[in-house]
């Protein structure tokens, strides 16, 4: 019913279009149900008998087509014939129409349904992509949308063709002879019972097809992105084997939907082809003894093929119907998925943040039956100040980061910003005041510019100063001026041609980009050497007040200079203080200190 009510929608949308593609549908198969009359008038004519004039409809409808009779023989023919061949110009040009206006709406309802699940898919909290794979999203946006776009438009253009020219190619036959017409029915209720056992066959392997071509796509998504680590770790052949058994599984169900679906096509032809003889051979017992015309069995065979090729027809449109059912299925799955919160387009808008930030007995969880991620997470931190936090690997220190910028929602307590719970700003409007670098520094196929201005208007006449102040800050841009474009120098596929620590440059470059009140680092250090560490970290804590630091890292050398260190273990916060407090202590921030300094002097 849901399939019915999406159909009705689009229609609905595109109601003009509707009305002259259906009128051209309805026109054009008039035309085609009218060419059958005139072959029967061409050929009685030609007949040693000459022209008969039929009984009942037929016989009606030989005076509204053809209400002139030629006394020549052959000119009557020749108008016969002219006259269908006018009419199978004219359905030729219905049927141009009818094809523009209903293949038009199904390819708005494409571009309609991929713009609206783009925007859906933008709108998903990140928790979404943490559990699905970018290949699954992107069978979803093809594949499964194009069964849709073929069930709006060819499908039901072509379910309506059957809808009109079933009725009147069987009222005109009706009207020849009752007896031939049955009999030529008769194999219709074995097309009516294939239909019944082959349909549910196909969906079944055609709704696993669909879910084989998403984990095809995601295990394809996933090599070619990952290619260089596949190749260093001589994964090759593994990946052909893994891809190859979903592959195997993806190529029997589609196997499996085919042979169903041929053997389908072969029961319509095989039915459609024992009505052919059917009419064969009753036709001529009934030309013999004078009750039908060579006319009539010539119009009777071509009505014959007008009544089968719609059931033809029909049974590809239910194969398309059922492959749209199943995508339809997977496509509302992901509209019915809760937007994220922080999108909602009500709530603070602020002009300017002074940057304190405060969380107050935070605790978070993944699952809402998981473990505590993070837990009793209390600190402060006044405007124009540096927070860091250090700890394992493991203890919560991202997951601080996102609560921070609200990729997630703290599971208790609240996390404020100037004061104010961060559930009371508008997500967009806060993120603008946030620069959030983390610790996978994904860059675009775009220039180097272009990756540093991402959060800038495109018409901001002071885009390439910026650009190169904040490349500066982030001492990238004697590497950038390197290139021989410079910052015009097209980056690969996730900055595929930068080194490691050059593309987290660039993402802190981004960050500094949008002049933001508060700055967070997750642990985006760890790819440089400590000599540009450290002209980093004095080159943002040179932007002095105006600017609220919160630094995760591993390396301690990175959190030396914080007003104050928090260090995390097991999701809580176990030690807190300057560098030198925590020194002293001896606790689990020393333990890590001696360990890296060590190690430091090892090397």
């Amino acid at each position: 019913m849901r399939t019915l009510r999406f159909i009705l929608s689009e229609y609905r949308a595109n109601l003009r279009w509707l009305v002259i593609g259906l009128s051209a549908l309805f026109l054009g198969t008039l035309c085609q149900a009218a060419i059958p009359i005139f072959i029967k008038l061409a050929v009685d004519a030609a007949a040693p008998g000459g022209f008969v004039r039929g009984e009942g409809l037929s016989g009606w409808l030989t005076d509204v087509f053809m209400p002139f009779k030629p006394d020549d023989k052959g000119d009557f023919v020749l108008v016969a014939l002219g006259t269908a061949a006018l009419v199978a110009v004219v359905m030729g040009v219905f049927t141009f129409l009818k094809r523009y206006y209903l293949v038009r709406i199904s390819r708005r309802t494409e571009y309609s349904l991929k713009k609206t699940l783009y925007g859906k898919l933008q709108n998903l909290p990140a928790s979404y992509y943490n559990n699905t794979r970018s290949g699954a999203i992107q069978s979803l946006l093809t594949s499964d949308i194009e069964n849709v776009r073929m069930m709006i438009g060819p499908a039901v253009m072509y379910l309506g063709g059957t809808v009109i020219m079933f009725p009147a190619a069987l009222s005109v036959m009706l009207s020849l002879n009752v007896t031939l017409t049955l009999l030529a029915m008769a194999p219709l209720a074995g097309l009516t019972a294939s239909t019944l056992w082959f349909n549910p066959r196909v969906r079944r392997y055609t709704t696993k097809g669909q879910e084989d071509l998403a984990e095809l796509s995601a295990r394809a998504q996933e090599n070619f992105a990952g290619a260089r680590v596949v190749k260093a770790f001589s994964r090759e052949q593994f990946e052909v084997q893994q891809l190859e058994a979903v592959g195997r599984r993806y190529l029997h169900n589609k196997l499996g939907a085919s042979r169903n679906q041929s053997m389908f096509q072969a029961s319509i032809w095989g039915f459609s082809g024992l009505g052919v003889l059917i009419i064969l051979y009753v036709g001529a017992l009934e030309i013999s003894r004078g009750a039908l015309t060579t006319g009539d069995l010539a119009a009777f065979m071509m009505y014959n093929l007008n009544l089968y090729w719609p059931m033809i027809a029909l049974g590809w449109v239910m194969m398309l119907f059922t492959r749209a059912e199943a995508s339809l299925k997977r496509l509302n799955e992901l509209a019915d998925q809760p937007a994220d919160a922080g999108r909602a387009g009500t709530g603070i808008m602020p002009d300017k943040l002074s940057g304190e930030v405060e969380f107050s007995n935070v605790g978070h969880r993944y699952l809402a039956d998981g473990p505590m991620v993070l837990a009793d997470i209390n600190f402060r931190v006044a405007p124009g100040r540096t927070l860091a936090v250090v700890g394992p690997v493991g203890c919560g220190k991202s997951t601080l980061a996102n609560l921070l910028v609200r990729l997630f929602d703290t599971t208790t307590g609240q996390v404020l910003i100037d004061g104010r719970p961060i559930q009371d700003y508008n997500a967009n409007a806060l993120r603008r005041h946030i620069g959030y670098v983390p610790q996978d520094s994904f860059l675009f196929s775009d220039t180097i510019a272009n990756n540093i201005a991402l959060g800038l208007s495109p018409e901001d006449p002071g885009r390439d100063t910026v650009v190169r102040r904040s490349a500066q800050a982030a001492e990238f841009e004697p590497e950038v001026q390197a290139f021989p474009a410079g910052y015009d120098t097209m980056l690969g596929e996730r900055g595929v041609n930068l080194s490691g620590g050059q593309k987290q440059r660039a993402a802190i470059a981004r960050a500094l980009a949008l002049s933001p009140a508060i700055l967070v680092l997750d642990d985006c250090l760890s790819a440089v050497d400590t000599d540009t560490e450290e002209r980093i970290l004095r080159n943002l804590k040179q932007l002095g007040s105006s600017l609220t630091t919160v630094i995760i890292a591993q390396r301690i050398s990175a959190v030396q200079h914080a007003d104050e260190i928090l260090v995390l273990d097991a999701g809580r916060i176990v030690e807190r203080g300057t560098d030198a407090e925590l020194r002293r202590k001896g606790g689990l921030y020393c333990d890590l200190a001696r360990r890296q300094e060590l190690a430091a002097e090892l090397a």
